[in-house]
């Protein structure tokens, strides 16, 4: 009986689906379950001895479309985990209409939620995230680019209390300046390391930024005696050390309102204050070719597109493919021909080089 039942079961494709027979392990006939409009069953009650492959084969007249029921109901966490007594109400669906799925207790008792799919709005246009406004908030930009002509330098710490190479916090350090009597107790200078040299644009090899600097702390001033100024360290970022540059206070810390990228300006990242992370992380420090001669103020932000394919353009971007949004950043910092900006979105790796954008066609 139990293989006539089968193969009956088996013979039920969606032109003959009038009346469909459910089975059970034991070969007990059960109730007919009717049929929608087309031939394509309203419902299906599952039996003792079921599989998605055996109901994919009655239903949908092939048992190799059974991962297609398992993506209509997705319920079913395990397709080899279904459970007698579940009356399973579906329709195919789209992205516009949605497959809905409707679960009932059987008759032993199971009881397995109903599952509500919210209907979409598909949105024609661009590939733009990292859109949202993001409330204010502190951004910390601790290194800067300048020409070395243009660089502004008091002196350098020549000596220290300290016994120890490191230099932090409330440490006595001298400073060896050309004019001592240029500066008061109290004044606040900054110190600062150059960390890399001459950093070009990308692509425009002409164009130079001068070195890369990294801002170590603050200074205060509390005496002065010959050549030297007598300072205290007031806010170490990082380790100093005897030979650091001083020079005028820079402060690091800047509070913003991150919003959409608004205005038409292009430009790319010139460079990276972290050389070696794989994701760009939320607070990294990058510079852009984008400054104050080109209408950038504190606070712009900018989009980093990507117009590459990893697998076909491991190498170098596709500037004819549409430009994909990849990253947001902020700018905390605007000198003539170049800004400071921070990371304030990222879902990749945001390499020098990329490209930024405010406006996406």
């Amino acid at each position: 009986m139990w293989k006539i039942i089968t193969a009956l079961l088996f013979s039920i494709g969606p032109a003959h689906a009038d009346r469909v027979v459910s089975y059970s392990g034991s070969g007990t006939e059960l109730e007919a379950v009717p049929t929608a409009q087309g031939g394509t069953p309203e419902y299906y009650l599952v039996a003792p001895g079921d599989t998605l492959w055996e109901i994919a084969q009655a239903f949908l007249g092939n048992p190799y479309y059974w991962p297609r029921l398992w993506s209509i109901n997705d319920y079913i966490t395990n397709p080899h985990w279904i459970y007698p007594g579940n009356r399973i109400v579906f329709r195919m669906g789209s992205l516009i209409e949605p497959p809905s799925v409707e679960l009932e207790t059987n008759r032993d008792g199971f009881n397995v939620d109903g599952l509500d799919f919210a209907e979409i709005e598909v949105e024609c246009g661009p590939d733009i995230r990292f859109d949202h406004t993001i409330q204010a908030d502190k951004y910390i930009a601790p290194a800067f680019l300048r020409e070395k002509r243009n660089l502004e330098v008091f002196g350098t710490i020549a000596k220290a209390k300290t016994p120890g190479l490191m230099l932090s916090e409330d440490d006595l350090v001298y400073v060896r300046v050309e004019d001592p009597d240029a500066y008061e107790c109290g004044d606040i200078v900054s110190v600062f390391r150059r960390v890399q040299k001459r950093v070009r644009h990308p692509k425009v090899r002409r164009q130079k930024y001068g070195n890369m600097y990294r801002i170590l702390g603050e200074l205060k001033v509390v005496h002065k005696y010959g050549e030297y100024l007598s300072a205290t360290v007031r806010e170490s970022y990082q380790e100093m050390a005897r030979g650091d540059l001083v020079g005028p206070s820079m402060p690091i810390v800047v509070e913003l309102e991150v919003g959409k990228p608004t205005g038409d300006l292009e430009g790319q990242v010139v460079a990276r204050m972290s050389q070696n992370r794989v994701l760009s992380t939320i607070g990294e420090t990058l510079f852009i070719d984008r400054g104050r001669a080109d209408g950038v103020r504190v606070g712009n932000s900018f989009y980093v597109v990507s117009r590459q394919d990893d697998v076909v353009d491991p190498k170098r971007p596709d500037p004819t493919m549409p430009p994909s949004v990849i990253g947001r950043l902020v700018v905390v910092r605007v000198d003539d021909f170049s800004s400071t900006a921070v990371v304030t979105d990222a879902s990749r790796t945001i390499p020098i080089g990329a490209e930024i954008l405010t406006r996406m066609n």
